[in-house]
């Protein structure tokens, strides 16, 4: 059987997935550039580490081409540890448990 999950970009399968991970994109880089490549800590921040620390939190997959594509649970940039930021934690490892279940890595 080969399941397949679709995203607005496009449609993939399950079996072409090689890894995936729950993740921080700073705001400032969400849609420029390789998705997830500029992350935050999941965790406090230290003290004037940053200036700017909004992310969007999300789900990255890599498939076997090396293709990554970028599952954003986030609809608004937010900072760590506000409730919103940890319900959409909580969201993201959903969707990290379906892709985990469908794929059985």
């Amino acid at each position: 059987m080969n399941k397949q999950f679709t995203i607005p970009s496009d449609t993939y399968s399950y079996s072409d997935v090689v890894r995936f991970c729950v993740l921080n994109e700073k705001a400032k880089y969400k849609g420029k550039g390789v998705p997830f490549t500029a992350i935050l800590p999941s965790g406090p921040l230290p003290f004037g580490i940053l200036q700017n620390p909004y992310l969007f939190v999300g789900v990255k997959v890599v498939l076997k081409d090396e293709t990554i594509l970028a599952l954003y649970v986030s609809k608004e940039k937010m900072m760590v540890d506000t409730n919103q930021y940890i319900k959409d934690r909580m969201d993201a490892e959903k969707i990290k448990e379906v892709i985990k279940d469908m794929c059985e890595i």
